[in-house]
């Protein structure tokens, strides 16, 4: 990915590309993937019962991201494009970060747990 993709659009501003409909729903699949991938490591690694102990909140973070990746699989697979569509997001810390980032608000680089 080039810098200048990687740099988010100016709030208001529409990517002159889009994203077709067709690959949303591609992009959706892969993050469904991605989230069982992951849910399945995090099984695999909690299944030990050491390896729980000493990690047991980096495997909730796992978790976490899980659900964030399918909230988006969601937003791909059902957005109109409006603002509106962040009531469907049931995590708050995720749908408040995308109310800020709509608003023009912060946008930190990272989010400390």
């Amino acid at each position: 990915m080039t810098a200048a993709a990687a740099m988010p659009l100016p709030v208001g501003e529409v990517s002159t590309a889009g994203v077709p409909r067709p690959l949303a729903q591609a992009l959706a699949a892969e993050l469904v993937l991605a989230s069982s991938m992951l849910a399945d490591l995090a099984y695999d690694l909690g299944s030990d019962g050491a390896t729980l102990r000493r990690h047991m909140a980096s495997l909730q973070r796992i978790d976490h991201i899980t659900q964030i990746q399918l909230a988006i699989a969601d937003l791909l697979r059902t957005s109109n494009g409006s603002d509106g569509d962040i009531a469907q997001v049931t995590l708050q810390d995720m749908a408040d970060r995308l109310r800020a980032f709509l608003a023009g608000g912060p946008r930190p680089a990272s989010e400390a747990s």
